[in-house]
């Protein structure tokens, strides 16, 4: 599958360069196959770090958690270290969960301009509406410069969620976002169209971004 290719790749490089890797990964339906594929393909399992671009604010293992959702897909006998897998604690008060992630993403993942933690690959989806991680159209997150992590309200349940902030994944070496089913298609032309705040997926434009899309959603 192109998508677990192309992390594989950014995982190998960064490992190769650096020593090792830092990923963010998201939930929803898409990443799942993706994740599944990756298994497989991960050479060096002891040097890369997972983290989440965004939560939910759910137990680890209620059916929404992105956690449970990677746990199944890509942790899963795949002799991952647990100490190695930072997991966004949704079933904490959002603020206190957000500003922990926080904390630790600052601690454990070295930072570039500004003081930005800099992950070396950052998996993301594409909503519908244009949203990705739980940055949503017209959510004031949007605009927020001197947080990593936020507590957010979204439009779709659940609606309490954690998310990385922009400035944290324009940070990202590679964005890899995601996209599949014809109900994307429009969302991918808005992101392609370039940076629009209401379609908060285009507004990665800083970044490396690669788009991995299925015919369906292919515009």
């Amino acid at each position: 599958m192109a998508a677990a290719g192309r992390i594989a790749k950014g995982v190998a490089a960064a490992q190769s360069a650096r020593g090792g890797a830092h990923v963010s990964l998201a939930g929803g339906t898409t990443p799942r196959r993706a994740y599944e594929h990756l298994r497989a393909r991960l050479v060096d399992r002891e040097h890369v770090d997972w983290w989440f671009g965004d939560e939910r604010c759910v137990p680890p293992d209620d059916p929404e958690s992105n956690y449970r959702l990677v746990a199944e897909s890509l942790l899963a006998g795949a002799a991952i270290p647990s100490e190695r897998v930072h997991r966004v604690h949704g079933e904490d008060p959002p603020p206190v969960a957000a500003s922990a992630y926080a904390e630790e993403l600052a601690l454990d993942v070295p930072a570039g301009e500004g003081g930005v933690p800099v992950l070396d690959v950052a998996v993301l989806g594409l909503g519908e509406d244009g949203h990705t991680a739980s940055l949503f159209p017209g959510d004031p997150a949007l605009d927020v410069t001197d947080a990593l992590v936020v507590p957010v309200v979204a439009v779709k349940p659940p609606p309490n969620r954690i998310t990385l902030t922009l400035p944290v994944l324009r940070s990202a070496r590679e964005v890899i976002i995601l996209a599949t089913g014809a109900g994307k298609r429009d969302a991918v032309s808005r992101v392609l169209a370039g940076p629009d705040p209401a379609t908060p997926a285009s507004l990665l434009a800083a970044a490396d971004v690669t788009l991995v899309v299925d015919a369906e959603a292919s515009p």
